[in-house]
């Protein structure tokens, strides 16, 4: 069997929207040849697959996983009284990360979190991170709901310091996943506004499957639905408050607050 037909048998077993599996599965063996004859190159791999099944975690990577993933990181910068807060190109992967950073913005009179070109992250680092900016109690945002699983609430639990100060939220088009996260949830909570483009669409968690070749399947196996919008950003992205293009959105954001 070819790996993109493994792929696709994959798909139909775990791909979390059950509605959407079988069709994404015979999408993809459609276009198997197509993908086995562009898998030297991944993303072009993964490009014929988005095209038929278009989720845009849905993929093949590299095994290890770590060692393709990127090394993010926090930056911090000053404008006056405001504090920059950057993540790029991943949240790190280090919730003592997120503890420096909050403690280095903690006196800033306002905090803007550019998330223009951030890919994603965990889970667990970017809840970290709201633990900081969600209040001083516990706050339910959502849940996660598997295929044949009860779902899981997500519970952020407050962290200190906590920074009560306005926020606003730079995005673009290559802001996805743990970034839209973030995005996503300050915006829905009341606590951030957000400045800049929609993004990229990606609001399903994935797990990975072993393929031949050193090569893992990389499934949407979740599904988050906020409890403040009873939705998600999957597929239309994070409509920001203030539209803007992404070079745009720091100036404007500066003059928003």
């Amino acid at each position: 069997m070819s790996i993109a037909q493994r792929f696709a048998d994959l798909v139909a077993e775990h791909y979390v929207l059950a509605d959407l599996a079988p069709g994404y599965a015979d999408a993809i063996r459609g276009v198997a040849t197509r993908v086995d004859a562009a898998l030297p190159d991944l993303a072009a791999a993964n490009e014929v697959i988005r095209s038929v099944a278009p989720d845009g975690h849905l993929g093949i990577r590299h095994l290890p996983r770590e060692s393709a993933d990127p090394t993010g990181a926090f930056a911090v910068t000053w404008t006056g009284p405001t504090a920059i807060l950057s993540i790029a190109p991943v949240f790190p992967d280090d919730e003592a990360a997120v503890r420096s950073a909050a403690a280095e913005v903690a006196g800033a009179e306002r905090l803007i979190i550019d998330l223009r070109a951030c890919g994603g992250g965990d889970t667990d680092v970017v809840a970290a991170l709201e633990g900081h900016l969600l209040g001083a109690t516990p706050v339910l945002v959502g849940r996660f709901e598997k295929r044949d699983a009860a779902p899981v609430e997500q519970w952020i639990s407050p962290a200190d310091p906590q920074l009560t100060m306005p926020v606003s939220v730079l995005t673009s088009h290559r802001t996805f996943s743990g970034g839209e996260d973030l995005a996503y949830v300050l915006q829905a909570a009341g606590r951030a506004i957000v400045v800049g483009e929609v993004t990229g669409g990606g609001a399903h968690p994935v797990d990975h499957f072993p393929l031949d070749d050193g090569l893992v399947a990389q499934i949407p196996t979740g599904r988050f639905v906020s409890v403040f919008t009873g939705i998600n950003w999957e597929g239309v992205g994070v409509q920001p408050d203030i539209p803007c293009s992404a070079e745009l959105a720091l100036d404007t954001a500066l003059r928003s607050f």
